[in-house]
């Protein structure tokens, strides 16, 4: 193991390590001390109780810690059991002694992609989705990603909840019915899916007994989990705006609990230090002929593209308005 690396790089190597498959690696007795602290210090932070084999802490008159007597302390064979799982918990995103629903992911993990450019780094991304512990060890999940699509240097980047039948089918973020009606969208905006770079905030379909046709949202726990992946693809697409397709999509970006869309749109958002604009999921215009709501969404489409530099003829501006 790498000596001398600050924690998270030390985390993301082992990380690496775990994700092919390999489950020992050789280390110093100094750094194994150093594992062993930042197993006993996730331990303290999630409220575990501190095992037996670990130093007693300092009271405030002492200057040197107790050392736990042979009663306390249990074989060397069960403790480096019980480190190792806990420091696999810890890699997988598994707190010490919290079951996976209570367990936390932070949302700023600093991946090791390979690579030089945007788009080498972006598809070691899409290869780290395959094979990233958190997401497939989630059973809620099924087995096939549906990353992203479009141009990784675009100014535009949309994002929707997670991918269905069809996306799960076709490979390929809005497929289907919804993706027809993102593609007249797109049109009316003078763009193309070429122009811009469109993901999912969840990368697997989510899972149901005896599944066939039918879809579901993801889950809290499974947005949490996810959120690094898409917070990295914004920091390596670097758009000039973010387009939140949808509620989900928007909460999940946005965390913004369960606050109604109606209560997010119509204003400029800041997440992962890029403008964010929340409207209607493409679904939904399938679901209305209300023109006053298409307008709505419209309406968001005009700011994206005012944020994004791009030309608005004033055919573009009356698109969708009441016929006088």
């Amino acid at each position: 193991m790498p000596a001398g690396l600050p924690q998270h790089l030390t985390l993301d190597y082992l990380r690496a390590l775990l994700s092919r498959g390999v489950e020992k690696t050789t280390v110093t007795e100094e750094a194994r001390m150093v594992l062993r602290k930042w197993v006993m210090d996730a331990r303290r932070i999630s409220g575990s109780p501190l095992p037996s084999s670990v130093y007693a802490k300092p009271a405030a008159d002492e200057t040197r810690p107790q050392q736990p007597t042979p009663e306390q302390t249990p074989p060397d064979s069960v403790d480096e059991a019980s480190f190792g799982n806990e420091l696999r918990d810890i890699l997988n995103g598994v707190q010490p002694h919290r079951t996976e629903e209570e367990a936390l992911v932070p949302r700023h993990i600093s991946f090791d992609l390979e690579g030089e450019t945007e788009e080498e780094k972006l598809s070691s991304l899409r290869e780290l989705v395959v094979n990233w512990p958190p997401l497939r060890n989630m059973d809620s999940l099924r087995e096939t990603p549906v990353f992203s699509s479009g141009n990784p240097r675009a100014d535009i980047m949309m994002v929707t909840d997670a991918p269905g039948l069809y996306e799960e089918k076709q490979g390929v973020p809005l497929a289907g019915p919804s993706g027809q009606k993102l593609d007249a969208m797109l049109k009316a905006m003078g763009l193309s899916r070429s122009d811009i770079y469109l993901t999912h905030l969840v990368k697997y379909r989510p899972a149901l007994p005896r599944q066939l046709t039918n879809n579901r949202p993801p889950t809290d726990r499974e947005i949490e989990i996810s959120l690094p992946i898409l917070r990295e693809e914004i920091m390596l697409v670097r758009p000039k705006v973010v387009v939140a397709l949808g509620a989900i999509a928007a909460r999940g970006i946005l965390q913004s609990g369960e606050t109604p869309l109606s209560a997010l749109r119509g204003i400029f958002h800041t997440a992962f230090n890029t403008p964010v604009r929340v409207t209607y999921n493409p679904s939904y215009l399938l679901r209305t002929e209300d023109i006053s709501e298409k307008r709505k969404v419209w309406e968001d489409m005009l700011c994206v593209m005012e944020q994004a530099g791009l030309p608005i003829s004033e055919k573009q501006r009356s698109y969708f308005l009441p016929k006088k």
